[in-house]
């Protein structure tokens, strides 16, 4: 039976007493191939409750019917991320997605945590290709999808903080040559590490990043005391290296096309107060040449950081005189002595 003829076969004579049983027809029931393209927001290669469809992805269909005809067909996914390639012959095909919008990035293939209706089968080491599908009369397979995500970045600033309140106030400078280093998984299950330094001006940035879990540490610069952090509330102008961890900074989920530039870190030189007791021989509150130093007197500083905690500390004058109260963070204080018995 020829399809181009309607069925009809050729004319066939026969002659008498012959009996020819050659002549058939064969019939399959067309197949379907396609699915979906969606926008992988933590990159983990499985479609997850919430991710949103990605539709103007280029879709191609190549292959080769059971007859051994080659194949070629193109799509373009819909509003809804849907594709489909309908009425095909029987045969081995496969699928290659291109033209995602510039700034997306094929995510994982094949993860092995996901079935294969969940998961996405374009190989971004093959150009977004996928491996071949054989279609027998009446398939329809609709498991072929392909997942995209737009790389994350984090970062922003290393500052000075002058006053010590962990704030980011006006007219303070940036820090230059601070390391920063980034540690963390990708939603693909991939360790990551970098590390890099603070621009002149007290900028990074960690960018391309795959949408995943990360944390930041920053290395104290030389002479400097990590300022408190969080403080105040607004997370864009606080400080998020913590002292008591060394600072590091909490976890951070990225996901597709994030960019968080609210992770800072602040810092102030320590400073001093102190100096001089002495006995006032003519009582004129000057320290006038000859009067002698004054030791074993009582010393006490009251006082409040920047960011407002309390501050009290004890200090008795030395033989010569002399008492220091050092490693102070920022902040105002005064100072209390005990007169000598």
């Amino acid at each position: 039976a020829d399809p181009s003829m309607g069925g009809m076969t050729v004319v066939e004579t026969l002659t008498s007493g012959e009996n020819n049983t050659d002549y058939d027809a064969g019939y399959y029931q067309p197949a379907e191939l396609g699915n979906y393209t969606w926008i992988d927001a933590n990159a983990n290669g499985t479609q997850d409750p919430g991710e949103q469809p990605l539709g103007g992805v280029t879709v191609e269909l190549t292959g080769t019917t059971g007859s051994g005809d080659p194949v070629s067909a193109m799509a373009t996914t819909d509003a809804n991320g849907l594709y489909l390639f309908p009425n095909l012959q029987p045969g081995t095909y496969k699928v290659t997605f291109s033209g995602a919008p510039a700034s997306y990035v094929s995510t994982t293939a094949n993860d092995p945590d996901a079935t294969d209706a969940t998961d996405s089968d374009a190989d971004p080491a093959m150009g977004g290709m996928t491996g071949n599908y054989t279609l027998e009369s009446g398939d329809s397979d609709l498991t072929v999808d392909a997942g995209y995500y737009e790389p994350a970045s984090i970062g922003n600033y290393v500052w000075e903080d002058v006053n010590g309140n962990g704030l980011q106030d006006d007219g303070m400078t940036g820090i230059g040559g601070v390391e920063v280093t980034l540690t963390g998984t990708d939603g693909q299950g991939n360790p990551v590490t970098a590390t890099q330094f603070t621009a002149p001006d007290g900028s990074y940035l960690f960018d391309n990043l795959v949408p995943g879990d990360y944390k930041l540490t920053f290395a104290t610069p030389g002479g400097y005391t990590t300022t408190d952090v969080n403080q105040g509330g607004n997370d864009a102008a606080d400080s998020d290296a913590d002292p008591a961890m060394g600072g590091m900074t909490v976890y951070e989920t990225l996901t597709s096309g994030e960019n968080n530039t609210d992770y800072d870190a602040g810092y102030y030189l320590p400073a001093e107060l102190g100096n001089y007791t002495w006995l006032d021989d003519d009582v004129d509150g000057q320290q006038d040449a000859g009067e002698q130093p004054l030791g074993g007197v009582v010393v006490i500083l009251d006082g409040t950081t920047g960011s407002g905690e309390t501050v009290q500390a004890t200090a008795i004058t030395d033989a010569n005189g002399l008492y220091l109260f050092d490693n102070l963070q920022p902040g105002t204080y005064k100072v209390t002595f005990q007169s000598p018995a």
